[in-house]
């Protein structure tokens, strides 16, 4: 690996954001979910919840071939099949639930909190968010939209979500200094590339 390789990979890493997290509800189309992690990539989320409980979990393989090019490689993921599970370990690490859901209750993302840990539920493209997913959310959001289409895809959802996740945060100036551990962030230049720094 060249010194300007390992430059750019410590850079990316220092902007990563550990306590925003993506959990992926079902979504069933490869190409969705690829789009998604290009947004989790590109806004700094390191961690990405599969959560799968009623069909099959998509092949990371198959997601890299699709509109994900290499975003995958930059992610980490944990594959979940039960809600419960994934709401108690998100419960345990202190780590709110905001979902995707329309509802007379949904708020704009934008007066949601987002600088802190939390993590971003997206919901399958027909039945959007599970009921247990959403019984424990702490806030449902809805992005505002003054047309007459009513949602949009989950891919621009998503990048849309996390942008505002990002202006929130570099508001802050939480991509200005590193979120990672200097172990942590060792471990993944070694997973990334193999190498020792």
């Amino acid at each position: 690996m060249t010194p300007q390789r390992l430059k750019k990979i410590e850079a990316v890493l220092d902007k990563r954001q550990p306590t925003l997290h993506v959990v992926l509800e079902n979504v069933d189309d490869p190409r969705n979910v690829g789009a998604v992690l290009r947004s989790c990539d590109a806004f700094g989320v390191i961690d990405v919840h599969l959560l799968y409980p009623k069909g099959r979990m998509p092949r990371l393989r198959e997601i890299k071939s699709k509109s994900a090019a290499s975003a995958a490689k930059w992610l980490r993921f944990t594959k979940w099949e039960k809600p419960k599970d994934l709401i108690a370990f998100l419960k345990k690490k202190k780590i709110a639930i905001v979902a995707t859901h329309m509802s007379a209750k949904a708020k704009d993302p934008a007066k949601i909190d987002l600088t802190q840990s939390v993590a971003i539920v997206l919901g399958n493209e027909h039945d959007g968010v599970s009921k247990d997913m959403l019984k424990a959310a702490h806030a449902n959001v809805l992005l505002p939209m003054v047309g007459f289409v009513q949602s949009f895809n989950i891919s621009v959802a998503a990048a849309l979500l996390l942008y505002e996740a990002y202006r929130q945060r570099e508001g802050k100036g939480m991509y200005a200094a590193p979120q990672l551990k200097i172990a942590e962030k060792k471990r993944l230049i070694k997973a990334w590339t193999g190498e020792s720094v």
